[in-house]
């Protein structure tokens, strides 16, 4: 009985899941059904890692910053607005002070993106370039399968110590 109920358990979390999907897809601004496909962010059941929104944030390891995800989009053809398998994917991150919300005076690097389940990483790192003040745009982000990645940000202000926030995202198939 034990063993029919986690799988029953796991059906309802990838019913509700997908339902939810199906709700997002579901309607456009005016009321009009909107034909989209539902991502399958089933790859990351068992995970912490989030589906894609602009919005999303992390607090640095250390808690002296908070990363806001603005945007995500791939570099095309055809240009996406969310992470993608298999392409040059491209987020603009905001870093703030954690305590004022002020525009962090930060440096920033980016790791290799990493899938801690499977144990293995992008090939190259991401590029990353500053924009406005606390503002950054990182390319050549190389999601090249679906499932739960991390990106690690290293943040490094000009006194005090070197801080890093990482992101927790489910790339979907």
């Amino acid at each position: 009985m034990r063993r029919r109920f986690g799988f029953a358990s796991l059906a309802s979390v990838s019913l509700a899941l997908s339902a939810g999907t199906a709700m997002l897809a579901g309607c456009g601004s005016d009321g009009q059904q909107v034909d989209a496909i539902a991502p399958d962010f089933s790859v990351c059941l068992d995970t912490p890692g989030i589906p894609y929104e602009p919005g999303i944030f992390v607090t640095s390891r250390l808690g002296a910053y908070r990363a806001t995800l603005v945007s995500a989009g791939t570099d095309g053809p055809p240009m996406l607005d969310s992470p993608q398998i298999a392409k040059d994917n491209t987020w603009v991150v905001s870093v703030t002070d954690a305590t004022t919300g002020a525009p962090a005076e930060v440096t920033m690097t980016a790791e290799k993106p990493w899938m801690p389940k499977h144990g293995h990483g992008a090939m190259d790192y991401p590029v990353v370039t500053p924009g406005d003040p606390g503002t950054f745009t990182i390319s050549k982000i190389d999601f090249f399968m679906a499932g739960y990645w991390q990106l690690k940000l290293n943040l490094v202000p000009a006194s005090g110590d070197p801080d890093d926030a990482t992101f927790s995202i489910c790339v979907p198939q």
